[in-house]
């Protein structure tokens, strides 16, 4: 930690230099020439308008303007004894070069300045992975209203419970705000989801991305928050929708069109504080999202059912509701909703020339439910008993962004965040309204029912906290090298509680008692009876990188070229002797007669550092002035999730015989991915580009359960351990065409055409297989989310009148699937079958009233229009979602259908069909100082 300190302190002291300059950036460079002769011009003046930044040109006319944050930009040229020339709307992209080359005219009078609107290239020459480069306007004019809406129209990117990235897992994806990773490393999600409006560019890399970025394998998403600027500016949006649509046999109580299931204000204010020294932004928004699966409160949680005997016929046995007031007044009552309170604040301060601080705070909390077949159909009846979830988050940077000399800078990234995730019916052990958990098991089972009674019992809570320091130094060498050199450090600390409670042994059943009332207990994590069901542990690891990098820009060639070392400590243990692996309850007679205090001495070993290389090659051959050949190849490691390396962290495992259960692995290696692109850009006219790229990904080492079997003392039991087994092979072409904006109308239209394949699609496929009594997989066959072909197309339309519209249409292949005649032969059938393919087209339309400098927009959004019922999920036994051969036998077995529900809403599962038709309808306000 002190050669951190000492970095710190030696930056700190060399902040007295010059230059203006902002953090994610990218740059301007171009040449200056006499118009005459075409002669370099030296000396030139080149001017960022607004700012305090410019360059000089150099004896060959070239100059370079380093550190500009993505945005757009004025430019203006002077040199003496000639006209001077402003160029406007110069745009700006992440980590890009953007070439603007000026010719003066000589002149022998002072003559007003010429000016000239730029024009966006259309084919980006340095780009030399494949990048998708998304900014605040194009957020805007399309139908969509989250962060993760505008990440699932990029090509290659799959949404399959999680997204996923040219074939890779979920939780392969980096997510950065403001350059700084802000991923949580617990299971790869987001820490924040930052809110679109507050989106200057979004940058997603899926190709072979350069050696600054690590800890990933399959993407890097880059997001520029927006900075205040020099004029007040705010806004006002505020929103009502909900759900319509005609497929109420499957969606129950969506038939009518409610506009205030969701409700949505939000706003903010941005601008000068101290007139170029200090600035301003916020943004803040409320969300409640209705969701469209309703269940309906028929029972409360404390309902008692009574079974009066099997002698009785099935119709007559039950009393479903033994006590009057265990019935529910059957209102509705959504079951995959959620609200949200956003806030984000952000200050920015220049206290002297060519030194910028930003501090940014983030606050993303959210309060939900998730419904699905797993864990959420059996509460239909009782929804009461259901379990919420939490997820409390927020986010701090502080950047020192400052200028050495005009052709280099630094920027210096302190940042802590922290995520709290918890699930619970009630957050308090001694709550009185816990029930008796016997109540589940008094649910009639003659046929397929769903809960009369009882909670959930589950106490859940993870928190994961990051303190990080970054250093990254950018210096324009020569007019040809860039070079980038940075050093990360983080560090970790992962907390992890997940109690079922549990009531008196002595308690009664509830339909003999009639309490249905329980007091709870949490288990003693001591107790070999109970720590079964307790898991607790704490751990801090931290990692180190490290990375350099070249930009070598030619004319008919640029290369980005670099490595980056990772270094990471797990801070957590592994066995010392494998095969007795629960320290309460030893099975090893020399173990037994040890006290738990002479175990815990020699149970355990320390789990080793982890390092890596990782080189990394970019190429781009402009062709022409209008095309580009790009080429990218790299090495890409990422340590596995953390909730692989420390589930289960003590190898606590029940006794009995077979296969206990699986235990994390605090000795994982990096699992590792070679990635590799081949593609060609062209502009086929003054508006139309196409892309056209290969690519391959060669994937090891990722996490996996082990086909070896890891036997307990004695033979009769076995446990697994996850290991680095698991393994894939992806490749792909994607072709794209692009649009601009021209003649009233753009369009975008990607198609990707994708091989995934791999022997396991979640760590615990092999495992899981075995337990079944199948065979593991010695062979590659289609992952879980192998989608052969997906399409993304956007079209939009700008009026004259300051009206307009847009259009997402998307459309997927099926997902691959297991049938249930594969049960004995998984080696052969495993994801044999496809799932129905989907469609989906979202509608934006506006119009726009101007009130001064003023605006006010309203608008209407409608999702999923055409109102298609996409088939997400399937039944084994029929390949479709609306039918089973388990419902045919149940309607058939002679019993009655309907205790307490119909077979056939027992079996029609809402959470198997994507979202129905959601018409959205608001305004917003514009205020321009």
């Amino acid at each position: 930690m002190r050669f951190w300190l000492q970095l710190f302190s030696i930056l700190i002291l060399s902040v007295i230099l010059s230059n203006e300059i902002f953090g994610q950036t990218g740059k301007i460079a171009g040449q200056v020439t006499d118009a005459g002769n075409n002669e370099p011009l030296i000396g030139a003046n080149v001017i960022i308008l607004g700012t305090s930044m410019g360059a000089a040109t150099d004896l060959n006319g070239n100059y370079s303007i380093l550190g500009l944050a993505p945005g757009v930009y004025n430019i203006r040229v002077s040199a003496v004894g000639y006209q001077s020339e402003e160029l406007r709307d110069v745009r700006v992209s992440i980590d890009l070069t953007t070439r603007e080359d000026f010719s003066l005219k000589e002149t022998a009078v002072q003559v007003q300045t010429v000016v000239v609107t730029a024009k966006r290239p259309l084919v980006q020459k340095d780009l030399t992975a494949s990048t998708a480069i998304v900014d605040a306007n194009q957020i805007s004019s399309l139908p969509v209203t989250e962060f993760r809406d505008v990440l699932s129209l990029q090509a290659g990117i799959v949404d399959n419970n999680g997204l996923h990235v040219r074939g890779g897992r979920s939780g392969e994806i980096v997510y950065a705000i403001d350059g700084v990773p802000l991923t949580d490393a617990y299971d790869g999600s987001t820490v924040v989801d930052v809110n679109t409006n507050s989106i200057q560019e979004l940058q997603f890399v899926s190709g072979a991305f350069n050696a600054e970025y690590g800890k990933a394998l399959s993407g890097y998403v880059n997001i520029a928050t927006k900075d205040g600027g020099d004029k007040i500016k705010a806004n006002l949006t505020t929103y009502w929708g909900g759900h319509y649509t005609t497929h109420t046999d499957i969606f129950r109580h969506d038939n009518a069109f409610r506009p205030g299931d969701i409700r949505d204000v939000e706003g903010g204010i941005s601008g000068p504080i101290i007139p170029d020294k200090l600035s301003f932004y916020t943004y803040a928004r409320y969300i409640y999202f209705g969701g469209w699966i309703y269940g309906q409160n028929v029972f409360n949680p404390w309902n008692i059912t009574v079974n009066l005997g099997p002698t009785l016929p099935v119709s007559q046995r039950y009393i479903i509701s033994a006590l009057p007031s265990g019935r529910g007044d059957s209102s509705w009552a959504p079951m995959n909703w959620n609200e949200k309170i956003y806030a984000q604040g952000k200050l920015t301060w220049k206290p002297f020339t060519g030194v910028k601080l930003d501090y940014n705070y983030i606050i993303d909390n959210k309060n939900y439910q998730d419904y699905s077949q797993d864990n959420g159909q059996l509460y239909t009846y009782d929804p009461a008993g259901f379990y919420h979830q939490f997820k409390r988050a927020n986010t701090n940077i502080l950047a020192l962004t400052h200028t050495l000399s005009a052709e280099t800078f630094y920027k210096l990234d302190f940042s802590y965040f922290f995520n709290q995730y918890e699930k619970y019916v009630y957050a308090d052990v001694n709550d009185p309204r816990w029930t008796n958990t016997l109540l589940f098991q008094l649910t009639p089972t003659e046929v397929p029912s769903f809960y009369t009674g009882g909670t959930g019992n589950e106490l859940f809570r993870r928190t994961t906290g990051n303190y990080g320091i970054k250093f990254d130094l950018t210096s324009q060498v020569t007019q040809i090298h860039q070079v980038k050199f940075g050093l990360e450090y983080n560090k970790y600390n992962l907390t992890y509680a997940d109690a079922f409670l549990y009531q008196a042994d002595s308690l009664q059943r509830p339909d003999v008692t009639g309490n249905p009332y329980a007091q709870m207990h949490v288990p003693n994590p001591n107790d070999p009876n109970q720590n079964l069901n307790i898991n607790l542990y704490t751990e801090k690891p931290f990692e180190a990188s490290a990375y350099i990098q070249d930009k070598i820009e030619l004319k008919s060639l640029i290369v980005n070229i670099g490595v980056r070392g990772d270094y990471f400590y797990p801070d957590g243990h592994v066995l010392n002797d494998p095969y007795d692996p629960n320290i309460y309850n030893p099975v090893e007679p020399d173990h037994i007669n040890m006290t738990l205090a002479q175990r815990q001495a020699i149970w355990y070993k320390k789990a080793t550092p982890k390092f890596q290389i990782s080189p990394r090659l970019g190429v781009a051959f402009p062709i022409t002035a209008r095309g580009v050949i790009h080429f990218s190849y790299g090495h890409f490691f990422q340590i596995p999730n953390f909730d692989l390396l420390y589930q289960n962290p003590d190898y606590k495992f029940g006794q009995g015989t077979g296969n206990l259960g699986v235990a994390g692995n605090a000795d994982l290696k990096a699992e590792e991915t070679k990635s590799g692109e081949v593609g060609i850009q062209q502009a086929i006219s003054d508006d139309i580009t196409f892309d056209v790229t290969g690519y391959f990904r060669d994937i090891r080492n990722l996490a996996g359960t082990a086909t070896n079997l890891i036997p307990i003392y004695g033979g009769a039991a076995t446990y697994v351990q996850f290991v680095n087994s698991d393994f894939g092979f992806v490749k792909g072409i994607v072709l794209s065409v692009t649009k601009r904006l021209t003649n009233h109308w753009s369009a975008t239209l990607d198609y990707t055409l994708q091989s995934a394949k791999g022997n396991a699609s979640d760590p615990k496929a092999t495992i899981n297989l075995y337990t079944n009594g199948e065979r593991p997989e010695q062979q590659l066959t289609s992952l879980n989310w192998d989608q052969t072909q997906t399409v993304n197309a956007t079209f939009s339309y700008v009026g004259d009148q300051d009206w307009g519209f847009s259009l997402i249409g998307q459309y997927g292949s099926g997902f691959p699937y297991t049938p249930t005649e594969s049960l004995n032969l998984s080696q052969i059938l495993t994801n044999a079958g496809l799932k129905p393919p989907t469609f989906n087209i979202d509608l934006r339309a506006y119009k726009d009233f101007m009130l001064g400098n003023n605006k006010l927009s309203i608008f209407l959004r409608i999702y999923n229009l055409l109102d298609i019922k996409n088939m997400l999920n399937v039944y084994d036994d029929s390949g479709v979602a609306d039918y089973t051969i388990a419902e045919y036998e149940a309607l058939n077995n002679g019993n009655p259908t309907h205790l307490v529900n119909s077979v056939q809403d027992y079996y029609n599962n809402p959470s198997y069909y994507s979202e129905p038709r959601r018409i959205e309808f608001g305004m917003s306000f514009y205020f321009n100082q």
